[in-house]
């Protein structure tokens, strides 16, 4: 077949030069996955001394980028200088990648997330904007400005402007605005591409407050004297360096949060930051007809809410997370009050898990052995704690719903339903 013949096909796919043009295919670049390792792979290159790197270099870097583009954050960190152009460290997927994670609408925060090796997925923006604000707070680059009226920065640039503002819009808006959550699922664990939420986006969905709790803990350690950066997430994600058990310090945010902001602080530096956002455009309009007690009521409920749903309650990963297969036949919804509730210890795995990936692993280890070995329509599960204290819950079963199943069939010590 001749190339003459099909004109289009060689515009459309350069895969066949007209004689003397010297047209090649079209060469793309090869994109990292949207994991925490790659973040920390992007960081190395960014901060190495041997190419004029710094610990600072990744965050002012990451501001350019869009990761402080509201008010608030702004008025802390200041306008970025210029757009920036590809550091001769970085790769073009390298690149594509920041951009890309950096860059975005703010009615698609998902975009701006990554996965970390604990499972949890992380919003990039608010984490490097803690970063940055603990880095200046440590004396490491420009100081940063005093407030007026006075609010906490680092907390501000994290979470109390993003936590007031979702608030009040859901106040002033209808029932069906929300002001927290959802959460999402990963297209592939191992190779993670694309996250997609499970319902309507609020101004702060889980990927969002999770970078904001990782960014403050992270900058206080920061306001304590400068780090690599990459150094220090990789120690905060990784595992296996030194901390409980194996436990990277991440799967302890919930903990580190609440005890740097607890619900009371958290609710003094919501109703703070709310009153900045009076003197800044353009969210002055926002506020204009918002008085002083309703600012205080805005940010208890903030508070307690945020505080209930990611400071209190464990983390539970949904089924999609782990790579759960689908519920055989049709599930049949519990009906409470529920007769018994049942607290089990499974047989196997044996060995405790202390990584995202084997706990998703083992999982579906367990989700096979009871649909195809035991013939049940789903694991035997409603929820799963990997190992006690390890990485947070895991969603097994559907929600509400109970597997066909009866310890007849298994023996009581094999598997029996653990409802919570």
């Amino acid at each position: 077949m001749s190339c003459r013949m099909f004109p289009w096909l060689l515009l459309a796919l350069s895969i066949c030069a007209h004689p003397g043009t010297g047209v090649s295919p079209a060469v793309f670049p090869t994109v990292p996955p949207r994991h925490m390792d790659s973040v920390v792979d992007i960081l190395d290159a960014l901060e190495s001394p041997a190419r004029g790197g710094s610990p600072g270099t990744a965050a002012a870097l990451g501001r350019g980028l869009g990761a402080c583009s509201t008010p608030g954050c702004r008025a802390v960190l200041g306008e970025p200088l210029e757009t920036p152009k590809r550091p001769p460290a970085l790769t073009p997927g390298q690149w594509q990648l920041l951009t890309k994670l950096l860059h975005h609408d703010p009615a698609t925060p998902e975009l701006g997330a990554v996965l970390a090796p604990d499972g949890s997925t992380v919003a990039l923006g608010p984490l490097l904007a803690g970063i940055e604000a603990g880095l200046r707070s440590g004396g490491f680059g420009q100081p940063l400005p005093t407030l007026n009226p006075p609010a906490d920065p680092l907390l501000a640039v994290t979470i109390t402007e993003a936590l007031g503002t979702s608030f009040l819009l859901a106040q002033g808006g209808d029932n069906n605005i929300t002001a927290l959550g959802p959460s999402g699922c990963w297209d592939d664990v191992e190779n993670p591409q694309n996250y997609t939420l499970r319902g309507p986006p609020s101004p702060v969905p889980d990927p969002v407050a999770i970078g904001a709790m990782d960014g403050a803990v992270l900058g206080a350690r920061l306001a304590q004297g400068p780090l690599p950066v990459a150094e220090l997430l990789r120690d905060y994600y990784g595992t296996g360096n030194g901390s409980e058990a194996g436990r990277p310090p991440s799967s302890y945010r919930r903990r580190d949060f609440g005890a740097l902001a607890g619900q009371a602080r958290l609710e003094k530096e919501v109703a703070a930051v709310l009153e900045l956002l009076r003197t800044l455009s353009p969210t002055s309009e926002l506020l204009r007809d918002v008085g002083t007690q309703e600012v205080a009521a805005v940010a208890h409920r903030a508070s307690r809410e945020f505080s209930e749903r990611y400071v209190e309650c464990p983390a539970i990963m949904p089924r999609c997370l782990w790579g759960a297969r689908p519920y055989r036949g049709t599930p049949a919804p519990l009906q409470p009050p529920l007769g018994s509730v049942f607290l089990h210890h499974t047989l196997e795995p044996s060995r405790p898990c202390w990584t995202f990936s084997a706990c998703a692993r083992a999982m579906r280890d367990m989700q096979r052995f009871h649909q195809d070995t035991r013939g049940w329509d789903d694991i035997g599960y409603s929820e799963e704690q990997p190992q006690p204290g390890s990485l947070g819950w895991m969603e097994a079963g559907e929600v509400g719903q109970q597997s066909r199943w009866t310890p007849a069939q298994s023996g009581w010590t094999q598997v029996q339903q653990m409802l919570v």
